[in-house]
Formats: structure tokens, C-alpha cells, sequence
């Protein structure tokens, strides 16, 4: 069965855009129709089987325009496989207890519609990128590293695992 799928996405940087368009190039090899957009760009969500929404992590937090999505399409997302994914540095010391922190973050929007899955991956940090000078500063002093983290054959299996999810072959 033909599946249309809208994998959205929010992102400060770039670097959540670039997992979501790897996960809907997995979607498409799985025979489905995938619709790429930035999260503030999509006001219906009506005409998909699937939605699969990502955004980063900031201050511990989901991108809040993220939660605001899941809540304010809830009524139809019901109805639809739903899957999230999460892009953060946290995860660039992948352990136990920084992916408990960084599920812990997705609550609030799992409360809203529980997910079929949750994709958890490292993200991308180049401070030259973080777009204001305070973010520029709090990065700093986190002590978050620099650099790509970013696993892109397992972002590509978790596309796999979810797009088999939805029924896609």
C-alpha cells in the first residue's frame, strides 16, 4: 500500500534538517511518498498516514515549537502513526543516563500523542553557527565539544525501523 509520509522538522543550525532528510530518503527507498518541511511551514497535517516530527535540543528542552505542533494538531495526529526524533550534543557521550535526559525532554509531547518510536541521536556543533552571541556563550560553557556526532547509519536504520513500523516493506 502506498503511504504518504510528512517528515517535519524544526532546527537552529541546519543539522536537524539534514537528519530528517536522511530519514525520509530511507522512507522513500521503502516505497513512500515523503514530503520534506520545516515545522513552522506545515498548517495541516490531514493527508498523511504518517507524520514524523524532529527538532533539537535546547536548555534540556524540545525546540518548544515542536511541543506546540503535537499539541495543536492533536486531533489528527491521533489518527496517524506518529514518530519523533530528537538531534542533541548530549548524546555525543551516548550512556544510559543522557538518554534517559534526553527522553525525559520528549514527555510533555508524548503526553500529547504517544510515538510508535523515538529516534535519539548526536548532534552537530560548530559555535560559529549558533545564531545569537548568547548561544555562542552557554554553548561555551557547557562544555559541550565541537564537532559532528552525527551517526548517520544508524540515523539511516532508524528510518528502516520506523518506516517498517508504519507498513512499508
Amino acid at each position: 500500500m502506498h503511504k504518504k509520509i510528512l517528515v517535519t522538522y524544526a532546527s537552529r543550525s541546519g543539522s536537524t534538517q539534514a537528519v530528517a532528510q536522511t530519514v525520509g530518503e530511507e522512507l522513500v527507498n521503502l516505497g513512500a511518498e515523503v514530503d520534506l518541511r520545516f515545522l513552522l511551514d506545515v498548517k495541516h497535517v490531514e493527508n498523511y498516514d504518517a507524520i514524523i516530527i524532529g527538532a533539537p535540543l535546547r536548555s534540556g528542552k524540545w525546540l518548544p515549537e515542536a511541543t506546540r505542533f503535537v499539541y495543536s494538531h492533536q486531533p489528527q495526529l491521533r489518527k496517524k502513526s506518529v514518530a519523533y526524533f530528537v538531534v542533541c550534543m548530549t548524546l555525543h557521550n551516548d550512556t544510559p543516563k543522557n538518554r534517559q535526559k534526553v527522553l525525559s525532554a520528549l514527555e510533555t509531547a508524548s503526553e500529547y500523542i504517544k510515538p510508535i518510536d523515538i529516534g535519539l541521536f548526536a548532534g552537530n556543533l560548530s559555535r560559529k553557527n549558533v545564531p545569537s552571541w548568547w548561544g555562542r556563550i552557554v554553548t561555551k560553557l557547557s562544555g559541550l565539544p565541537e564537532g559532528d556526532y552525527r551517526n548517520f547509519p544508524l540515523i539511516r536504520r532508524w528510518g528502516i525501523t520506523v518506516g517498517k513500523k508504519i507498513g512499508l516493506n
